[in-house]
C-alpha cells in the first residue's frame, strides 16, 4: 500500500462543476491507500496561466480539460511524445516546481479498444478536436491502417489528416455528415463530437442504417451513458464502447503517472462503479427537482 502525507490533485477547465473526475480519482486513492484530495478549479480564459503557475508550488499534479489543453503546454518543463504529436496536455505531474506534461486520453482510447480492433483496421473519426486527435494516435498504436475524418469545419479535418499521415497512416477527409460508403468501409466508428450529449442532444451524427454487426462504435460522450448513437449501434448488434470507459482509463493512467500505481482492471471496475453511482445520484436529484 502507498502511504504518505496528504497530496493535492485537481482539474482545471471551464466548466467543471459536473465533472466526475473527483469521484473517479478519490475512489482510486481509497483503494490504494493514498491520502489525497482531488479538487475542481473552474478557470476562464487567460486566468489559466496564473492558476497553472500557482499550482506549480502548491499541487502534486493536475488534470486539464477544455478549453485549456493547448494553453497549458506553454508552461511545460517537459512533455511526453503524445503531447509533442498532438499539441494538447491533459495531465501534469509537479516535481520540484517543474511541470511534466502528458496526454492520457490516448491511453484511454487505446485501452478501451484493446482486443476489439483487428490489425490493419480502418477508423472513421467524427470530429477533429482533442478527443479526435487522441483517437487517431491510439489507432496508430493499435495497428490501424487507415483513418477517415469527417468534421463540420473541413480545414480542421485536413489538419488532423496531416497528423495521421505523419504517423504513417493512410488518411482522407470526407464530407460532413460522412457518406454511407465511409461508414460501411470503417471497422471502428469514433464519435468525438458533442452530438448526443446532455444539453446538446440531436440525432446520431451518422446514418445509423449503415452500421452493422462488424462495427465497433465508440462514443466519447458519457452523459448520457447511452447516447442515441450507442443505442442505434446496439440495435444493429454492433459492439459498443461508451465514453465512461475512456474517462476512467485516462484517469487511471494519470494516477499511474502521479502515484506509480498499476492501472489494473480491478481498479477500473471500482472507479467505474463509483462513477456510475454518481451519475445515478445526479439523475435522481434532477428527477426530484422536477417532480
Amino acid at each position: 500500500m502507498l502511504v504518505g502525507p496528504k497530496r493535492l490533485y485537481g482539474l482545471i477547465g471551464h466548466p467543471v462543476a459536473q465533472s466526475l473526475s473527483p469521484v473517479i480519482h478519490e475512489s482510486v486513492y481509497r483503494k490504494v491507500g493514498v491520502e489525497a484530495v482531488y479538487l475542481l478549479w473552474d478557470v476562464e480564459g487567460r486566468e489559466v496561466h496564473f492558476v497553472v503557475e500557482g499550482l506549480r508550488n502548491l499541487a502534486n499534479g493536475f488534470n486539464v480539460t477544455i478549453p485549456h489543453k493547448e494553453r497549458v503546454r506553454a508552461h511545460c518543463d517537459s512533455e511526453s511524445s503524445e503531447v509533442s504529436i498532438l499539441g494538447a496536455v491533459n495531465t501534469v505531474k509537479v516535481e520540484g516546481a517543474k511541470l511534466h506534461c502528458f496526454n492520457t486520453d490516448v491511453y484511454g482510447v487505446e485501452r478501451c479498444l484493446r482486443g476489439l480492433a483487428s490489425d490493419g483496421f480502418t477508423m472513421l473519426v467524427l470530429g477533429a478536436g482533442g478527443a479526435a486527435k487522441a483517437a487517431v494516435l491510439a489507432a496508430q498504436h493499435l495497428g490501424a491502417s487507415t483513418v477517415i475524418i469527417s468534421n463540420r469545419t473541413r480545414s480542421r479535418a485536413v489538419q488532423l489528416a496531416g497528423i495521421a499521415e505523419a504517423l504513417g497512416l493512410r488518411a482522407r477527409v470526407v464530407a460532413w455528415p460522412p457518406p454511407r460508403e465511409a461508414i460501411e468501409e470503417a471497422d471502428v466508428l469514433f464519435n468525438a463530437t458533442p452530438l448526443g450529449m446532455e444539453g446538446v442532444g440531436g440525432a446520431p451524427p451518422v446514418d445509423t442504417d449503415a452500421i452493422s454487426p462488424k462495427h465497433v462504435v465508440f462514443d466519447a460522450i458519457y452523459k448520457p451513458l447511452e447516447t442515441p448513437l450507442i443505442r442505434a449501434a446496439r440495435e444493429r448488434n454492433a459492439r459498443t464502447v461508451d465514453g465512461l470507459c475512456m474517462l476512467v482509463w485516462q484517469a487511471l493512467e494519470a494516477d499511474r503517472i502521479w502515484l506509480g500505481i498499476d492501472p489494473s482492471e480491478k481498479l477500473y471496475q471500482a472507479a467505474r462503479k463509483a462513477a456510475l453511482e454518481a451519475l445515478q445520484r445526479a439523475v435522481s436529484r434532477r428527477a426530484r427537482s422536477t417532480s
